[in-house]
């Protein structure tokens, strides 16, 4: 059976083995808001299979996890777990990203619509492709000169998924092809499965690029480092750096592993997102949601691992993704992996849907348009990329000095990573000095800064701001057990963050790390106004009271985001 169009909006009327009933939905479900149906008839029909969702206990206010109704200590309170703060689960792959897209270029702010002159970006550690996508999408009409685009990443894993979704959107042929290709991106991108002719489509565009360099280097040593360069139609260039040894690893990507059928590739999986023993760990982040309708689409996702609207059949979703499977035995992520993490949750939250409350469908037709743009410019756009797959520390033997209009570097400059000193040592001669372009930009992320500030100080300082988290959060309750493990309390803990005088402890941070020093010693300042990304993107901009902010607070709280993401743009001082 074909898999019908996303785009389309799906009668809500399927049960695993059963033919979905094939006209659009056209009135959501006056309950829980988060799939359609074409008609009362089928919303009837399809009651037995979606009352265990509408009428879910999680889908109560009054829901509250387990641990909490038994009276009992949650895992987390075991002297062993205390001492890992974030206790993963999983694997430790980090295939989405983790911080909003942003354009880095954001040439209104910057260079001006009107900028004739060609652009060099850096992503030193990209991650996944989403700044790509966000900055090619976000181009202004008209552009006519030349963008140069070099990604580099140390995990193979997630370069070979750059090289595949790109190549997907450059080998898309015409125009008439570009939502189908969005949302084949999609899929590729974020789901666990895939339909047999998304795979059909990997193998058909993409693979044969990949097989035609197998072929010519096979008599190459492994290690030997070999270069392609792809020319398109309209002046589009690809060009992957990569080891003999991985080239022939990349042509894998587009096999299911031996052995793994689709039955298996989701009990892998559901042993990491569903593992019993993390259930008190769900339970925790479902209760923080900011609709208890959230919690059931988490659920949907946690439970299939689709990025698809709530009510959209999962039929001919049977392939294993094999850019995410690598082998036949374990799931690449751990179990709090979350698509939305890498976009801008207030944006999501306005794009509109049929099902208001389907936070996946909504995330979907989001991703979709942006995807759309993203393909529309690069038809349009001669954009020149280059991937490596090397150590930070060894890119500088691929870098020009003086070339670059930004470099973004994600969160490599966070204490854990390479830090902020190295960061800028290593890679900011490679920025664009002011007289060459004075809106030249690195841009670094800090993910950790702020809660390292605050345990360097006095320990009142990790204590939750009541006053402020008591305006949207209910008060901890009198328990007969330790008032540490209430929910209320739990909560309010986990909402700490949002609360914080984040440019205090931020203001700290920087004199332990002697940012004045730092800058003297390599040459380089702190832009006193940035011009690219917000200095503190995430933070909550409305305050109690004001419209919205009930809303903007809860949803930031059943996010993954912090709240104290810290973006610092700098620029060369010579």
């Amino acid at each position: 059976m074909s898999t019908p169009s996303v785009l389309l909006p799906a009668c809500g009327n399927w049960i695993p083995g059963v033919p979905p009933c094939e006209r659009q939905g056209e009135r959501a479900c006056g309950n829980c808001l988060l799939l359609v149906y074409c008609g009362p008839e089928c919303q009837k029909a399809h009651w037995p299979q979606h009352k265990k969702v509408c009428k879910s206990p999680m889908s109560k206010e009054s829901w509250r996890p387990a641990w909490d109704l038994e009276g009992r200590e949650p895992p987390w309170a075991a002297t062993a777990v205390r001492k890992n703060l974030h206790n993963p689960f999983g694997e430790n792959k980090y295939l989405w990203g983790n911080t909003p897209a942003l354009d880095v270029l954001n040439l209104e702010q910057n260079e001006g619509l009107g900028h004739q002159e060609d652009l060099s970006l850096l992503f030193a550690a990209s991650g996944d492709w989403r700044h790509v996508v966000k900055t090619i999408a976000s181009l202004p009409d008209g552009i006519t000169h030349q963008i140069r685009i070099t990604m580099n990443d140390l995990d193979f894993h997630v370069v070979a998924r750059n090289t595949i979704l790109l190549l997907l959107a450059l080998t898309t042929t015409s125009t008439s092809t570009i939502e189908q290709t969005a949302e084949v991106l999609i899929h590729v991108w974020y789901s666990s499965s895939i339909p047999s002719s998304v795979m059909s489509t990997l193998q058909d565009r993409v693979k044969p690029l990949i097989a035609e360099v197998c072929k010519k280097i096979a008599n190459k040593s492994p290690d030997s480092i070999l270069g392609k360069t792809w020319d398109f139609p309209a002046g589009q260039t690809f060009r992957l750096v990569l080891k003999k040894k991985d080239w022939l690893q990349l042509l894998g990507f587009f096999e299911v592993p031996e052995g793994l059928s689709w039955e298996e590739a989701a009990r892998i999986r559901k042993a990491v997102t569903l593992a019993p023993e993390r259930v008190d760990y769900r339970d925790r982040w479902y209760f923080k949601e900011t609709l208890p309708f959230m919690r059931i689409a988490k659920q949907r996702f946690q439970e299939d691992g689709m990025l698809l609207p709530f009510g959209h059949p999962r039929i001919g979703f049977n392939t294993p993704n094999p850019t995410l499977f690598r082998n036949s035995k374990t799931w690449p992520m751990d179990d709090k992996s979350e698509p939305s993490c890498g976009w801008p949750i207030m944006d999501v939250q306005r794009t509109s849907s049929p099902a208001p409350r389907d936070w996946y469908g909504k995330l979907f037709v989001h991703l979709h348009e942006v995807l759309r743009r993203f393909q529309g410019n690069l038809k349009k756009v001669r954009v020149n990329f280059v991937l490596y797959n090397v150590n930070v520390k060894e890119l500088p033997q691929h870098l020009h000095m003086n070339k670059y209009s930004r470099i973004e570097t994600a969160n490599i400059c966070d204490g854990g990573y390479l830090g902020i000193r190295n960061t800028l040592d290593i890679l900011s001669p490679f920025l664009q000095s002011p007289r060459e372009n004075p809106h030249a930009t690195f841009i670094t992320t800090f993910i950790n800064a702020v809660k390292e500030a605050v345990k360097r100080g006095n320990p009142m300082d990790e204590n939750p701001n009541m006053e402020f988290l008591l305006k949207y959060l209910a008060p901890p309750r009198i328990m007969p057990f330790a008032a540490e493990h209430d929910a209320n309390m739990l909560r309010i803990w986990d909402a700490r963050d949002s609360a914080l005088d984040a440019d205090k402890f931020f203001d700290r941070y920087m004199k332990f790390c002697n940012f004045e020093q730092l800058s003297v010693d390599l040459g380089v300042e702190m832009k006193a106004t940035h011009t690219v990304i917000e200095k503190w993107p995430t933070q909550l901009k409305l305050k109690p009271g004001e419209q919205g902010a009930e809303e903007e607070f809860r949803l930031m709280l059943g996010s993954n985001f912090s709240g104290v993401e810290r973006y610092v743009e700098w620029r060369r001082s010579e």
